[in-house]
């Protein structure tokens, strides 16, 4: 009898293992997509920053649309800072911001690594606890 509460008590931790394991990888999706979305736009302004005065650009506004614009050398960027907050910075400034608020993230996204990594091991201890309680059994 008790070797079946045991069981059930491991395979019940098990299964709330698994939701968070499912969870951190949601949230791990989610970072990483953001670092894409980042990224593009820090790429995009990096590309506009060597643009020549008055030449022509095509800038992405997502969903694959772009539109036609002329480059001006002296431009400046609307940055969101935050809680609906936006502000005017040139392009430097935030190639610089978006790069930190990338670097942010992955630290992040490691975070969220190494957390899925330490629930897959304890996922894999129980399993072969559970392995071992019902190979007790049948013997």
């Amino acid at each position: 009898m008790t070797e079946q509460i045991d069981a059930s008590e491991y395979i019940s931790l098990f299964e709330a293992y698994k939701e968070q394991l499912e969870s951190l990888e949601k949230q791990a999706a989610y970072v990483q997509a953001i670092i894409e979305d980042y990224t593009k736009a820090k790429v995009t302004m990096e590309k506009l920053s060597k643009t020549k005065k008055d030449s022509d650009v095509l800038v992405p506004i997502g969903g694959g649309v772009f539109l036609y614009a002329k480059y001006d050398s002296n431009a400046k960027v609307l940055l969101s800072e935050g809680a609906d907050v936006v502000i005017e910075r040139d392009i430097d400034y935030a190639i610089d911001a978006l790069q930190k608020r990338i670097d942010d993230l992955n630290n992040g996204l490691t975070k969220l690594n190494e957390m899925a990594i330490q629930l897959q091991q304890k996922m894999q201890d129980i399993s072969l606890t559970i392995q071992q309680l019902f190979s007790k059994k049948e013997k």
